[in-house]
C-alpha cells in the first residue's frame, strides 16, 4: 500500500536573529512598515501570539489593511523583504479585511540530502520485492533447495511469473511521484527524488514511494498542482495499463488471493467496470436470465490489468480529503477552512469502514491522525484557484467516486 506522500513543511523558525540592546521596538516597528508602504495600506496594528506551519506559537505582529496589488506577486516581495529582517510573512485574509502577519523567525528549508545511489538502491530492491509478490500471485516461489544445489531455473520462473505485475505497479508509483517532483519544481520549490520503500512482508511487495518537499508551498495554486499532480500522473499510467491488460491472456489462478481473502472476487470501481463491459463484452456470461460479468475474476488472474487495478485503489487512497494526504491538499485550496469539517466526516468514515468491511483502512486512519487531520494554510493563503484549476480539482472529486471501492476484496469463499 502507498504511504502518502510527505509532503513535510519546511524546518520553520530555527534562525531567530536577535535585535542589539540599542534598537528599541519602536525602530523596529517603522523598519516594517517601511517594508509595507509600496504593497500594503495599513489600517491598524497588533501584537499577538500567533501558530506557525508547523504547529508551534512565535510572537507576531499583525498588520490589518488592504494590498495594494495582487496578492501573487506580492508575496515573494515580501518573503525577500522581511528574510533580511528576520520575519516571515504570511497573508490572511478576513472579512475583507487584509492581514500581514510577521511572526519571528525565518524558513530554514529542511535538510534532506541522499545520494543518488540511495533512491537507485532502493528501487532496485523494491523491484525485486514487488516481483517476489507478483510471482506468488500466480502460485511461483523461489525454490530455495535447488537454489543451495546452484539450480537458479526458480529465479527465472519468479522473474517470468512476477515481472510484469511489479514493473507495471512500479510504474505507476513512480510516475505518481514524478508528478509530484515536476510540478514542485516547476514552482521553483526544493524537493527531493522518489523514495521507494521495499517490504518484502506486504501483500504487494512495496510500501509505495514517497518524496520530501523541503521548502514551502508559498500559496493555494502551488499547493493544488503539487496535490494533484501525482494522482493524476498515476491514474494515467494505470488506466493504460488497466486497458492494456484486458487484451492480454490471463496467467492463471490468483494464489495469494485465494489464500488471503478466500476468493478472487475483488470490487471493482464504477470506471473499471464500465470499461470492462465495453471493451471486453465477451465476459459477460448469462445465469439465469441474468448477465453476471467475470471481469473482476479475469483481472485478478491478469498481472498488468490486477496491478492497474491496485494502483486504482492507491491513487484513491491517496486522494482522502485529509490532511497532509494529496487529496487533503487538493481539497484545503478548493474549500479552505471548510476542508476541516470534510476530513473529520472522511475520518470517521475511514474507522466505520475500516471496522465492518476495509480493515487496512484503519492502517490509513491511524496514518492520517499522526500527520494531522487538519491542513496547514500556505504562506499566502490569499492568492485564490484560478477557474481551470477549481474545475480540475472538482473533477478529481468526481474521479475519486469513479475509481473507488468500498470493498475492495470479499472476504469468505
Amino acid at each position: 500500500m502507498a504511504l502518502p506522500e510527505l509532503m513535510g513543511e519546511a524546518d520553520l523558525f530555527a534562525a531567530r536573529p536577535r535585535l542589539s540592546a540599542v534598537q528599541t521596538a519602536e525602530d523596529t516597528l517603522q523598519r516594517l512598515i517601511a517594508a509595507l508602504e509600496d504593497v500594503f495600506f495599513i489600517y491598524s496594528v497588533d501584537y499577538q501570539e500567533h501558530p506557525t506551519p508547523n504547529g508551534s506559537m512565535a510572537h507576531a505582529i499583525v498588520f490589518q489593511g488592504k494590498l495594494l496589488a495582487d496578492s501573487e506577486p506580492t508575496y515573494p516581495i515580501l518573503l525577500k523583504r522581511y528574510k533580511a529582517l528576520g520575519y516571515t510573512p504570511l497573508l490572511r485574509r478576513k472579512d475583507k479585511i487584509d492581514m500581514v502577519i510577521l511572526v519571528e523567525g525565518v524558513i530554514q528549508p529542511r535538510q534532506i540530502n541522499s545520494p543518488r545511489w540511495l533512491h537507485v538502491l532502493l528501487l532496485l530492491l523494491t523491484i525485486i520485492t514487488a516481483t517476489l509478490s507478483g510471482a506468488q500471485f500466480q502460485g511461483t516461489t523461489l525454490n530455495m533447495r535447488a537454489l543451495q544445489r546452484g539450480d537458479l531455473s526458480s529465479i527465472g520462473n519468479v522473474i517470468q511469473a512476477g515481472a510484469p505485475f511489479a514493473l507495471t505497479l512500479l510504474l505507476i508509483l513512480g510516475v505518481h511521484e514524478m508528478g509530484h517532483y515536476f510540478a514542485a519544481r516547476r514552482h521553483k520549490v526544493d524537493v527531493t527524488l522518489p523514495y521507494f520503500i521495499p517490504f518484502p512482508f506486504f501483500l504487494l511487495g512495496t510500501l509505495g514511494a514517497v518524496i520530501f518537499i523541503k521548502s514551502p508551498l508559498n500559496n493555494r495554486k502551488a499547493l493544488f498542482d503539487v496535490g494533484i499532480s501525482g494522482p493524476l500522473a498515476g491514474f494515467v499510467v494505470a488506466l493504460i495499463a488497466y486497458i492494456i491488460g484486458l487484451f492480454l491472456p490471463p496467467s492463471g489462478v490468483n494464489i495469494l488471493l485465494l489464500q488471503g481473502v478466500g476468493n478472487e472476487r475483488i470490487g471493482m470501481p464504477i470506471l473499471l467496470q464500465g470499461l470492462g463491459d465495453v471493451l471486453r463484452p465477451d465476459l459477460l456470461q448469462t445465469y439465469g436470465g441474468r448477465n453476471i460479468s467475470s471481469l473482476a475474476v479475469f483481472v485478478a488472474r491478469q498481472p498488468i490489468a490486477f496491478a492497474a487495478w491496485f494502483g486504482m485503489l492507491l491513487t484513491v487512497l491517496n486522494l482522502l480529503p485529509i490532511g497532509q494526504l494529496d487529496g487533503g491538499h487538493v481539497m484545503y485550496t478548493l474549500f479552505g477552512e471548510a476542508s476541516w469539517t470534510i476530513a473529520v466526516i472522511t475520518f470517521v468514515g475511514m474507522i466505520f469502514l475500516g471496522l465492518t468491511i476495509f480493515p487496512s483502512l484503519l492502517f490509513f486512519a491511524l496514518l492520517a491522525f499522526l500527520t494531522g487531520l487538519r491542513h496547514p494554510p500556505p504562506g499566502d493563503d490569499i492568492t485564490p484557484l484560478d477557474t481551470k484549476r477549481k474545475l480540475l480539482g472538482y473533477a478529481t472529486i468526481v474521479l475519486f467516486f469513479l475509481i473507488g471501492t468500498a470493498t475492495p476484496f470479499t472476504f469468505g469463499r
